[in-house]
């Protein structure tokens, strides 16, 4: 997860990318039964930022949507929370 928020926060890829990259991530990790079970606090925030991405709109009109720097405030919160 870190590789693809890093990305988003340097601007490297757009924000539909980012969006599409991180479902694509969250719903492989979700459907492996294989994958290691995260730490709850991890899954939360992944949890959270997959909400988040659910909630952009490019044209945000009311609550809950979110603008495309609502989203990289909230994805460069996260990230520093957990990562530093």
């Amino acid at each position: 997860y870190k590789h693809i928020l890093d990305k988003f926060l340097s601007r490297k890829v757009d924000v539909n990318t980012f969006i599409d990259e991180y479902f694509a991530q969250w719903k492989h990790e979700r459907n492996n039964v294989n994958t290691a079970p995260y730490d709850p606090k991890f899954r939360r925030m992944i949890d959270r930022i997959f909400t988040s991405c659910d909630c952009y709109d490019k044209s945000p009109e009311k609550p809950p949507e979110i603008s495309e720097e609502d989203l990289r405030r909230e994805v460069a919160l996260l990230r520093q929370i957990w990562w530093g």
